[in-house]
């Protein structure tokens, strides 16, 4: 049976992330979500104050959960492609994100996470048959004990957004301060490409922002498909980047790329049109 931790043992931190609740006084502080591993097994917990330090008291956490592996690994479907045992160098490999774990499991679909990760596999191996040079590469599933323990792909230098706003100002905030002195055409060339590509596979990738946009040079590249939906699907308990969609469209259509591509150009000083989506 896993353990619970003893005072001042020192835990391994995968995820934090403070929360706050409103009050009377607006928003107060109200702990860290934590997920920690101890014992080959991973937990979320509320820890009381923020942290500060890798050794954490057990007195000072709450509402402790042990996560179950088949919450966030599913498993490796037979046709599927496994990533070398030894990765590549300049391989990125993305684990699932388990800080929202405490709500996930309350909820109609606790496994939810480990869907969703089998759901962008399932995209990325029709991205494998269907390669675009703007687009992620893709180098398999890591595997453990048959199931998918992460995805691999292929490293980029940077991101679009900390590229162009490396202060990290809010949209609208960077577009008031900034003057275009770049010309970013052929990275919204590149933009413009591999959405078009996604959409003729009948897929939407639904978070076209600039920090799914990677840049290698002059080429874009669009990274990070959870949210990718083919055209018609319910965007329902969809995650999508805050200002950078419309809140009133709930269904997977080749529009909502478009749109957000037509907001980065905007955001980048392309023009002088006024931004679509209200926040």
């Amino acid at each position: 049976m896993p353990t619970p931790p003893i005072p001042n043992q020192q835990l391994e931190l995968l995820e934090s992330r403070e929360t706050y609740e409103d009050s009377n006084e607006g928003f107060q502080f109200a702990g860290t979500l934590i997920v920690y591993q101890l014992n080959g097994f991973l937990y979320h917990a509320m820890l009381k104050g923020r942290y500060s330090s890798p050794i954490l008291n057990a007195e000072d956490l709450m509402n402790v959960k042990q996560i179950p592996a088949s919450a966030y690994n599913p498993k490796f479907p037979v046709g599927f492609t496994a990533a070398p045992e030894m990765l590549p160098n300049g391989c990125y490999v993305k684990k699932p994100r388990l800080i929202s774990y405490d709500l996930i499991s309350e909820g109609p679909r606790p496994n939810s996470i480990a869907e969703d990760v089998l759901k962008e596999a399932m995209v990325y191996e029709l991205l494998k048959m269907h390669p675009h040079p703007n687009i992620a590469t893709y180098l398999g599933c890591q595997v453990s004990d048959g199931a998918i323990t992460g995805l691999c792909l292929e490293k980029y230098p940077r991101t679009l957004m900390k590229e162009v706003n490396p202060g990290a100002l809010m949209k609208r905030a960077l577009r008031n301060t900034r003057e275009a002195r770049e010309n970013y055409s052929r990275v919204l060339t590149g933009i413009d490409s591999g959405i078009r590509h996604l959409h003729s596979l009948g897929l939407v990738h639904n978070d076209i922002n600039p920090s799914n946009i990677m840049i290698d040079g002059d080429r874009a590249i669009i990274i990070d498909f959870g949210s990718c939906r083919k055209i018609g699907e319910s965007l329902k308990d969809v995650g999508r980047t805050y200002e950078w969609y419309d809140g009133e469209v709930q269904q997977s259509l080749p529009e909502n790329d478009l749109k957000a591509l037509e907001e980065i150009r905007i955001w980048l000083g392309v023009g002088s049109s006024e931004f679509q989506f209200e926040v």
